[in-house]
């Protein structure tokens, strides 16, 4: 099967993920639109993704493969867009799955409202051991609880984006069906950054106009594997973060919705949250530094503008989090570092309840 002229084109970035390639691309495969290309992106892979995916692509014309030397999944994606030539395009990651009716029905949807974007739900499924696993659903706000709602004047979803800001509706790129037209017009790409994702989202949402939320599931996100980025130890989490949020800052003005209240509290509290995560990352078993250090950045983090302005402004969602801030806001460092092992101890020992209490933040 070969599609001249695709509808969509779907973007995988491909990099040692062997044990969970093939599931990924029959995901797309097997779905129920056909009328796509799909471009697989070895991104210098050192094990058997490569070969993989050139296996697909044999059996199956509308698969790319592109090989190219280990670069990151920015320019993987990046390299893919400038040779797409669907009507509409996705992103989807090599080592998750999606629903078999995925394309199918974002399309119509993005048809039926001529929509630059298409958000949707999707689920995380956290694995706590090899077998068994807790699906956590992610679900966008609409009014009255609606499935599907459309946006075809930007103030009004500038207004009202902080509440799917709230159900981390903008961070991943894969839950969404974006019109290429709109990319390219916009030249709009992925930056060179740590999570690359989260500032090309916000790119794509800065100007647009037509937004069309629903509330299915369709995207499957696996939290499996140890060696991922989001398990990691990240030296430069915390410059990373104050990036974000300093980008975040500037939406918000450009938006002229830097004094609302509902956005202001919304930014505040993921600016406190993304502090905890800071943290707590030192604490990762692969950081070096030595208890000495640790008290020293936590004290740091503590101890900016940004901190302060935040920790007034945000409003915990729940008891632990309350306990949390309250912490934090005495700054009390040896409270802090020892709340912070805490939190590391049960997220290595207890996966299923961590992603509980991470979920409902």
């Amino acid at each position: 099967m070969q599609n001249k002229n695709p509808k969509i084109s779907v973007i995988m970035p491909v990099y040692n993920v062997e044990e969970y390639l093939k599931k990924a691309i029959e995901s797309v495969t097997n779905q129920s639109f056909s009328n796509f290309e799909l471009f697989l992106v070895d991104d210098g892979s050192t094990d058997n993704s490569g070969e993989i995916c050139d296996t697909y692509a044999k059996t199956d014309k509308r698969i790319k493969v592109i090989h190219q030397k280990n670069s990151g999944a920015h320019n993987a994606r990046n390299n893919a867009l400038k040779l797409s030539s669907g009507e509409y395009v996705c992103f989807f990651d090599s080592d998750d799955y999606i629903d078999p009716n995925m394309l199918k029905e974002m399309y119509e949807i993005a048809k039926n409202y001529n929509s630059d974007l298409v958000v949707s739900g999707f689920n995380i499924n956290t694995y706590y051991n090899e077998n068994d696993f807790i699906v956590l659903k992610y679900t966008p706000c609409t009014k009255n609880s609606s499935q599907i709602e459309h946006f075809s004047n930007k103030e009004l979803f500038r207004k009202y984006a902080y509440l799917n800001f709230d159900r981390n509706m903008f961070y991943p790129p894969w839950n969404k069906l974006y019109k290429l037209s709109y990319i390219y017009q916009n030249n709009i790409t992925f930056p060179n950054t740590y999570r690359d994702d989260f500032p090309f989202v916000l790119n794509v949402i800065k100007d647009i106009e037509n937004v069309t939320y629903v509330t299915k599931h369709y995207y499957n996100f696996i939290r499996k594997r140890t060696e991922s980025e989001t398990q990691k130890y990240v030296s430069n989490l915390y410059e990373k973060r104050e990036e974000e949020h300093e980008e975040m800052m500037k939406l918000y003005k450009y938006w002229k919705l830097d004094n609302d209240s509902n956005s202001i509290e919304m930014i505040s509290r993921r600016y406190i949250d993304r502090i905890i995560e800071c943290i707590v990352n030192l604490f990762n078993g692969e950081c070096k530094l030595t208890s000495i250090e640790k008290k020293q950045k936590i004290k740091l983090y503590l101890n900016t503008d940004n901190f302060n302005k935040s920790i007034i402004l945000a409003k915990p969602k729940n008891l632990y989090l309350r306990i949390i801030y309250l912490i934090l806001k005495f700054k009390n460092i040896e409270i802090c570092y020892i709340m912070s092992q805490f939190i590391n101890f049960v997220k290595r020992k207890n996966i299923k309840f961590f992603s509980v209490l991470k979920a409902n933040r």
